[in-house]
């Protein structure tokens, strides 16, 4: 993603070795969320871009980025929640999804509404297993 003025935000058919030397803000490559960037980059046969910053600060992902010099891979879920013009960049990204758990303590009953809440998010997830 990038700001709604930056010069990739109107472009269409990217690919993500056009952006390999652009300003990155990333986050710290030793976490999982770290991983999964870099997995991309190699998936795509591309060294991971030289991060500009390293950080897990959302509020300063978006303020670096608003500037419109920085780039950044961020869940698409934070364009919903961010109030900037911030825009999702058309380019593909290709790490394969990641797994997600739901894990509960031995012996501990559920409360009705976490109860509820796998039951939802398993309803949710079927589909998005046979895709």
């Amino acid at each position: 993603m990038a700001a709604g003025h930056s010069k990739w935000a109107r472009r269409r058919n990217l690919k993500l070795a056009q952006l390999i030397e652009e300003p990155w803000v990333l986050p710290p490559l030793n976490t999982a969320v770290g991983s999964y960037v870099a997995d991309a980059f190699r998936a795509a046969g591309l060294e991971l871009p030289r991060a500009s910053v390293l950080t897990f600060s959302l509020p300063l992902h978006r303020h670096l980025l608003a500037s419109g010099r920085y780039v950044t891979a961020l869940p698409q879920s934070m364009l919903h929640y961010s109030r900037s013009s911030l825009r999702r960049l058309a380019v593909k990204f290709p790490a394969p999804p990641r797994p997600v758990s739901v894990i509960t303590l031995k012996n501990r009953t559920l409360s009705a509404l976490a109860q509820r809440f796998i039951d939802c998010a398993r309803k949710l997830a079927k589909p998005l297993a046979n895709a």
